[in-house]
């Protein structure tokens, strides 16, 4: 018997299953908040951090609560989960962090760090790619047919997972070469396996990745996400990112004016030149002058 990738997952909100309409998966961990896990020593200091200590990327709240709330005069209320690698007994300071921020959610997923210990897997507490990818199809189970957003950031394996996740429904990766990928990435065989069984156990009519977008918190050249083609967005801060949901038609003006305050309310924030990011975003095409120019004013 397969032995499963250890998850913690609460979802609030079942979508029917033929729901076809879009969904917005964030990653939480420095795409919405700014946490430390790239070493041991970030690893230790997330146990101990409370609501108060966690800090939103500037302009962030904006465009979630924008993605929420959709482009149309009503409310869409638009299907929004959250995966993180945090331990899920801090769902408390991170819920609470998100209510203070005004972010609504149906559900969050968290990397389970007890069990984990428990099965002797201490390296699973740095493995992004085989989280990623398990969190990612165990909620693609509940809701096959939809049209999934991914957002993540561009600190660890962010690209390379949700590219591989978005191929893998997209029928263009055979088993033994998704089975390589994942081994390339430091995913182990048990968890190969079980990644692989979730993709067989999806129904032959399944939704597909619209779009993936990745921030880029540790400035990583644009140029180097282009091996994952045109669905795959590098963004510089909330500003770009909520330019290129403008153009996706995903949010309204109003988010985005609302995120480029943000933006520029955040003393020294190294994105937060807004002449600059808007030059850059019309220059990679991130929005097209066409929208740009029924943004007006910004």
């Amino acid at each position: 018997m397969l032995q499963a990738y250890p998850l913690s997952i609460r979802n609030d909100r079942k979508l029917p299953e033929i729901y076809s309409g879009p969904v917005f998966v964030w990653d939480i961990d420095k795409t919405y908040l700014s946490t430390r896990f790239s070493s041991w020593r970030g690893l230790a200091r997330v146990p101990v951090e409370f609501s108060i200590d966690k800090l939103a990327i500037p302009g962030m709240p904006e465009v979630l609560r924008g993605l929420r709330r959709g482009p149309g005069k009503r409310v869409a209320c638009v299907p929004l989960f959250f995966i993180s690698a945090s331990p899920p007994f801090l769902r408390g300071s991170i819920e609470g962090k998100m209510l203070h921020d005004g972010v609504e959610h149906d559900g969050i997923t968290f990397k389970d760090w007890w069990k984990t210990l428990m099965q002797l897997r201490p390296d699973r507490l740095l493995d992004q790619l085989g989280f990623k990818m398990a969190a990612l199809l165990v909620g693609r189970q509940s809701r096959p047919r939809a049209r999934e957003y991914l957002f993540g950031d561009d600190y660890e394996k962010d690209a390379e997972a949700f590219s591989i996740y978005a191929r893998s429904l997209r029928g263009q990766l055979r088993p033994p070469e998704l089975e390589d990928l994942l081994e390339a990435g430091g995913v182990k065989e048990s968890d190969r396996r079980w990644i692989g069984n979730l993709l067989e156990r999806l129904p032959a009519r399944h939704g597909r990745v619209a779009k993936i977008y990745i921030h880029l918190e540790k400035n990583t050249p644009p140029r180097d996400f282009r091996r994952f083609g045109h669905d795959l967005v590098p963004v510089k801060g909330a500003l770009q990112l909520a330019l290129a949901l403008f153009e996706e038609g995903l949010v309204d003006t109003g988010t985005v004016f609302a995120t480029r305050l943000a933006v520029e309310s955040a003393p020294r924030y190294r994105f937060g030149r807004i002449k600059e990011m808007l030059s850059d975003a019309l220059a990679r095409k991130i929005i097209s002058r066409e929208r740009f120019r029924k943004l007006r004013t910004i």
